[in-house]
């Protein structure tokens, strides 16, 4: 077989970023394989975790993360609840500046939480601070952006009252679309305002370069408040869509860091790479996404019946292999207080399953005659793809005919937001420990998550009365009720809970295992 050199193969995959990353002083950059190009930098319009990734280096709110993932102060040194746990009073540190030398006050963080939830941002994740006093309203646009219930007494000091108590509040605000944006540069370059040389950042780094497909380049922030502390001078994010070729660079030295490798290799990898191959259980569920709105998944029968064809085991034990779970809820089981419902086929033996949903198809009407047809829709990947063939073929023995379809991971995202697709390929992780992180996706006004347009007003009225109730219990309750209607109209497929893949170089310190798997590159190093 004919093979390219080790070092033709690892420039033919991505050449520019080979040799431009030696424009920068080997010792204080870190080069990071990130997967995808990101759609946008913009903090309050990301969509996926490349794109967190990038921006929580850039970006910091009230709330950040530590090494291990866990929320503390970040550009607020303090906070205070009260007693009903209904109002948090936020300290910002004294002396905040934004990375071009402005003052950065607490009139920014009004500014950019109004910013989060006014519906003209289209912000994905602006429904997760719902739990805001008015926030449902000012997002569904009834009532002015100045009502929401966050307000500025002085320079220093942030208030935000609440519907009701929400104890997980200091993670959301940890979240790279909570962070604080520049009112100043935003007012006077619009939308043009993410762009290296125009924006200003509150994080630890700044946006030195953008090249398209090729790389993104951040610098140190010299007037972050614990810039003392950060150590390295650059970091590099390499949009890395061939993780093959990515592992390739990784051995060779060219990436420091790489997120995700091919399956196929995790066996050779705990071997070869031991120490370098980190396999971390997540807060995450990998899913089929179900076009609801199209008139041959419109019927719950339909969707019940391919997400009962798909064996679960099979795709994490002879696919995966790197310790993912069978996903029968779309909340993880590991996800605090909170036991999630499976689904009620779930200890049904598969060909009990199959005979079920052949039944199913042809109440609806589907037969060998008029077999149902399906296009799969992934990003692209080696490894999607053979999960889209695998569960194909699983679907072929209830007579369902499927087509697959990949496209780069950008297209890909962009046509579920807008709809363009029938069954698509998804993942959520978690940007808080609770179960509402995950069940208020599919919620109907979260456009940009709902993939599915799932509308069901029963499920949407359960999440609202969780989330106004005090007692922890009965929200957990309803809470399971409302997932329970969400795997009987299965808008969506669980297939399984993830394990974030990742390679780490030795020459990398500071680096923690966790959860979320949250990386900030202010607490890392290298060591050449």
């Amino acid at each position: 077989m004919y093979r390219l050199s080790r070092r033709a193969a690892i420039a033919s995959a991505l050449s520019l970023p080979l040799l431009s990353r030696f424009a920068y002083a080997a010792d204080g950059t870190l080069t990071r394989g990130n997967r995808y190009e990101p759609a946008t930098l913009d903090p309050q319009k990301i969509n996926t975790d490349y794109e967190r990734n990038i921006v929580r280096d850039l970006f910091e709110g009230l709330v950040t993360y530590d090494a291990e993932g866990h929320p503390v102060p970040g550009l607020a040194s303090s906070w205070v609840t009260s007693p009903d746990g209904k109002r948090y009073t936020f300290r910002l540190r004294p002396g905040l500046q934004w990375s071009d030398g402005a003052p950065l006050t607490a009139e920014d963080a009004v500014f950019s939480l109004r910013r989060l939830i006014d519906p003209k941002t289209a912000a994905n994740y602006a429904a997760l601070l719902y739990v805001v006093q008015n926030a449902r309203a000012v997002n569904t646009g009834k009532m002015p952006v100045d009502s929401l219930g966050v307000s500025a007494p002085d320079a220093l000091t942030v208030v935000i009252d609440l519907v009701s108590p929400a104890p997980y509040l200091p993670e959301l605000l940890a979240g790279g679309f909570a962070a604080l944006v520049p009112r100043h540069v935003i007012a006077k370059a619009g939308d043009g305002w993410v762009k290296a040389g125009v924006m200003a950042t509150s994080g630890a780094f700044t946006l030195e370069a953008w090249e398209t497909q090729s790389r993104i380049v951040l610098a140190r922030n010299p007037t972050f408040y614990d810039a003392a502390n950060v150590k390295l001078a650059h970091v590099i994010y390499v949009p890395t869509t061939d993780v093959s070729a990515a592992l390739t660079r990784f051995k060779a030295g060219d990436l420091d860091t790489q997120l995700d490798f091919p399956v196929s290799q995790v066996d050779a990898l705990r071997k070869e790479l031991a120490v370098e191959t980190r396999l971390t259980p997540s807060l995450l569920t990998y899913y089929l996404a179900l076009n609801t709105s199209l008139p041959k998944l419109a019927d719950a029968r339909v969707r019940r019946a391919l997400s009962m064809a798909i064996d679960r085991e099979t795709v994490t034990t002879k696919v995966l292999r790197a310790g993912e779970q069978p996903a029968y809820s779309f909340v993880p089981p590991d996800i605090a207080a909170y036991a999630p419902p499976r689904m009620d086929f779930a200890e049904t033996p598969q060909e009990a399953r199959l005979k079920t949903a052949k039944d199913m198809l042809a109440a609806v009407g589907y037969s060998e005659s008029t077999p149902l047809k399906l296009t799969y829709s992934h990003s692209s990947n080696l490894d999607l793809r053979r999960i889209a063939v695998i569960i194909a073929g699983m679907w072929r023995r209830i007579g369902v005919e499927t087509s697959t379809l990949n496209t780069e991971g950008k297209v890909h995202f962009a046509n579920m937001r807008q709809g363009n697709y029938e069954v698509a390929f998804a993942g959520w992780s978690a940007d808080f420990n609770d179960a509402s992180a995950f069940l208020g996706v599919l919620e109907s006004t979260r456009a940009h998550s709902n993939y599915s347009r799932y509308r069901n007003p029963a499920y949407d009225a359960l999440l609202a009365k969780a989330a106004a109730m005090e007692n922890s219990g009965a929200r957990a309750h309803l809470l399971s009720q409302a997932e329970e209607l969400l795997m009987t109209d299965q808008p969506v497929i669980p297939l399984y809970c993830g394990v974030t893949k990742s390679l780490v170089s030795q020459r990398v310190i500071g680096w923690r295992a966790n959860a979320i798997d949250m990386h900030l590159s202010r607490y890392l190093s290298v060591v050449r």
